[in-house]
């Protein structure tokens, strides 16, 4: 299997987009988290481009076992069901189930016994370790499975629920946003370790646990959790997180360009394309309003986002003496479309938000191969007047 993945050059990555902070899906299939980053600087540091796989947490294992991806990611847990089907990496966190409820109504649910009786409503979403821990504990609560685990949260806000028992991270990520939900304190409630789920294939596992460790292991990643946990709490306006995605996916684009290069030994390079795509893209702006000075300040960081990282995979591949990749796409034809459709969307995007946000979201915080391209990519947004 692995050797069918290096062949492919994607890897193709399974995702429930649910549960922040690890991985969520907007409505516009932007997809962000700590676990979607990781992902993605996974595929880099492994020379492959992401592919995303929707999923569901129900459904999981049925999707894996159709090969419908080849590991899966979003807050997962180490499960003995789940490892009968699939295999998993080491873990990157240690968690443990959590109570969440009203504020000021902590002292009700502190235990077991306070949770499992006939007057608790107890709500969890559907499919998940949540929905089978409290199948198991608390017999006696009155219980909602609710559908919509982005949703789950405001049921016990409205006092549709009374509480919810979940990761601890995201009982502190609710807590966070200072809606009125706090986490109650309780012993280590089913303790679990999330980790990526992979395929049952040795190669393909030693891969990703090297990748893992490569990215800083648990300490690398409890940074990046927490850096998303206040991402998710006080978000920036939408305007400027999706703008922050589109950065992220371009990014994942230049990859695609990248192999092409190396395999061709064309020049990273390019400044007659450069200056014909930066006057293809003031022309558009100035009939949305957005100033040519604007303009220039924001791509000219990603063109030289894009070269920054085009130049760390190359003396990556040189140092590993790689070969060329095989099947490759037409930078022409099928690349460059992809990445000119994510730079549209960018301007549309930039036209949107104000010249200075107030807050820059986190949706580029991986660390590796990538940082300092990504850093120049989101420069212009941290500058007065850009």
């Amino acid at each position: 299997m692995w050797d069918d993945i290096r062949q492919r050059g994607v890897l193709r990555i399974g995702t429930p987009g649910d549960y922040a902070p690890y991985s969520l899906t907007d409505t516009d299939h932007h997809r962000r988290g700590a676990d979607i980053a990781q992902a993605r600087e996974i595929a880099v540091s492994l020379g492959m481009r992401a592919e995303f796989v929707p999923t569901s947490w129900a459904a999981l294992l049925d999707d894996a076992r159709a090969g419908r991806f080849d590991i899966a990611v979003g807050g997962i847990s180490i499960t003995p069901e789940r490892q009968a089907v699939v295999a998993f990496t080491k873990p990157y966190l240690q968690d443990s189930k959590q109570p969440l409820v009203r504020c000021g109504e902590e002292p009700r649910f502190d235990s077991r016994a306070g949770i499992n009786s006939p007057a608790v409503r107890l709500i969890v979403n559907r499919g998940g370790t949540n929905e089978a821990f409290a199948r198991r504990q608390f017999p006696r609560a009155l219980l909602t499975v609710h559908p919509d685990n982005r949703t789950v949260f405001d049921e016990i806000v409205a006092r549709r629920a009374d509480v919810m028992v979940t990761d601890g991270v995201e009982a502190r990520l609710q807590q966070a946003k200072g809606l009125g939900l706090c986490a109650v304190r309780v012993g280590r409630w089913m303790p679990a370790g999330k980790a990526i789920l992979v395929q049952k294939d040795a190669a393909l596992r030693k891969a990703i646990d090297s990748a893992l460790r490569t990215l800083g292991g648990r300490r690398g990643y409890a940074r990046r959790l927490s850096a998303w946990i206040e991402d998710y709490a006080h978000p920036a306006d939408p305007a400027t997180s999706q703008l922050a995605t589109l950065i992220d996916e371009r990014l994942a684009l230049v990859i695609e360009v990248a192999r092409y290069k190396w395999n061709t030994g064309a020049a990273i390079e390019d400044p007659p394309r450069e200056q014909a795509l930066l006057a293809s893209l003031r022309e558009r702006a100035a009939s949305m309003g957005v100033p040519a000075s604007r303009v220039d300040a924001f791509f000219l960081a990603q063109i030289e986002a894009a070269k920054q990282l085009q130049r760390e995979l190359f003396e990556r591949w040189k140092r590993e003496d790689r070969e060329k990749f095989p099947g490759m796409a037409d930078l022409a034809t099928s690349i460059r479309p992809g990445i000119d459709a994510v730079t549209s969307q960018m301007l549309q995007t930039l036209a949107k938000i104000p010249a200075q946000p107030a807050r820059l979201p986190l949706s580029s915080t991986i660390s590796g191969i990538s940082e300092g391209a990504v850093r120049t990519a989101r420069a212009p947004l941290l500058q007065p007047g850009t």
